[in-house]
């Protein structure tokens, strides 16, 4: 009995010290300082995923843990791999299928928090959409990838952009960059999206145009600022990012609250803006207009966000505050796919995002207000264009417009305020005409 017992406590403190070897803690900032591989063990395979081993080695016996980025706009063919694995997404969303041929009908879509298996040598497929998805698998090693699709190892469709990060003004900013044309052209998002709103127009501008998309300060996946949120100063970070590309000369677009930063931008550095263009909102502050705009029942967020509980009001509420900012002030969101909605509330719904949201409204009065009214003094010298929809602006933005520039082009669309999702081949044919021109 006494061996049995001496035993018992050996294999007990054998145990101990391999768990004792193997305890991990990593917080999201340890994982991002791995070391990341380009299609590693226990991917698909395709060239662009990024891979990071967490715990094991997955070309081993053994258990392990792979963490995976995969670009926006993958497909993968169906595929199997030896082991049994489980797998959770961490971000984005994954849209995954089982069977021994791609099929889209059989997918579906997996955002972040969902949970999937990979059972040994099951066939399954993938692909992501307009954006990356992380996912974390656990497997039981060593494993390997076979395709079972004939014709074909996997289908990447390459994303038509980069998704980079500079750090300028004191912020970090990410932005997206497309195009190889000889002319930048900077694009400012607003509230409810991020820097992909402008991803419809890659394609077609890109041939003739250097695109320039960044997240604004606080938002997408630019870093967190306790200050910074009026208009001036963010335009100055987009400025800095623009300067630190090598660029002077632009032209320049903005929607919503990234139209506000435009004329900020256009207003501070007007010789090298060659042309603006401001979609869909107001601008604090110009015009006998603005008293009625900002005290318009409609817009009720422009006051809601200085209550002291409106964050806790809206916390774990994120995608049900911006579907009243969709619906309320779109016309048709036939064509705002809800893979895009559910894209821009993840991103909304991160740490800290909400609150640097509501900062960018708070700011409207008195700072953004008292800055337009001083920069309205003089008049813009670039042509500028103007549109906007019948359930957004409806034509308002063209009376603040006619003063502060008597170089005016103005376009109403039948459309709410969301022009790139309700109307986007007629907002890029009219962006093409104006810089084209």
């Amino acid at each position: 009995m006494k061996i049995l017992f001496t035993t018992a406590l050996i294999i007990a403190a054998a145990t101990s010290l391999v768990h004792a070897q193997e305890e991990l803690r990593l917080a999201p900032s340890d994982i991002n300082e791995l070391t990341s591989v380009n299609a590693g063990a226990g991917t698909s395979g395709v060239s662009g995923i990024q891979t990071r081993t967490l715990k094991g080695d997955a070309t081993k016996s053994g258990i392990y843990t792979i963490q995976l980025t995969i670009p926006a706009n993958v497909r993968i063919q169906a595929h199997t791999h030896p082991d049994d694995r489980v797998a959770t997404v961490i971000s984005g969303t994954w849209y995954i299928g089982y069977g021994a041929k791609f099929d889209d009908a059989e997918l579906k879509p997996l955002t972040a928090g969902s949970f999937y298996t990979e059972p040994p040598s099951v066939a399954h497929f993938a692909k992501t959409g307009n954006e990356p998805v992380v996912l974390q698998i656990t497997g039981n090693g060593p494993t390997g990838t076979e395709y079972v699709e004939a014709g074909s190892a996997s289908v990447p469709a390459k994303p038509n952009y980069d998704s980079l990060f500079a750090n300028v003004n004191g912020v970090r900013i990410h932005y997206l960059k497309s195009g190889s044309g000889k002319t930048p052209l900077v694009l400012i998002h607003g509230f409810g999206d991020d820097a992909r709103m402008w991803l419809p127009l890659f394609a077609d501008f890109g041939k003739d145009y250097t695109i320039i998309a960044p997240d604004l300060r606080g938002l997408g996946q630019s870093s967190r600022e306790k200050t910074g949120y009026d208009k001036k100063t963010a335009a100055v970070d987009i400025h800095e990012l623009v300067k630190s590309l090598g660029y002077k000369d632009i032209y320049l677009v903005g929607h919503d609250i990234g139209m506000m930063v435009a004329y900020a931008y256009a207003a501070q550095f007007p010789a090298e803006v060659k042309k603006l263009a401001l979609l869909d909102a107001p601008i604090p502050g110009v015009g006998d207009v603005w008293e009625k705009i900002y005290t318009t029942p409609a817009l009720w967020h422009f006051h809601f966000v200085n209550s002291p509980i409106a964050l806790e009001l809206v916390n774990g509420r994120e995608r049900i505050f911006l579907e009243h900012v969709w619906q309320s002030f779109g016309g048709d969101l036939s064509k705002f796919g809800e893979e895009e909605k559910r894209m821009y509330a993840q991103g909304y719904s991160q740490p800290g995002v909400m609150r640097d949201a509501f900062e960018y409204f708070k700011a409207f009065e008195p700072t953004d207000a008292a800055d337009n009214r001083n920069f309205a003094r003089t008049k813009l010298p670039m042509p500028l264009l103007v549109i906007e929809g019948e359930k957004g602006m409806n034509g308002l933005l063209a009376i603040q417009a006619a003063l502060i520039s008597d170089h005016l082009k103005a376009i109403k669309f039948p459309s709410g305020h969301w022009l790139m999702e309700e109307k986007p081949a007629e907002t890029s044919a009219a962006l093409k005409d104006f810089f084209g021109n």
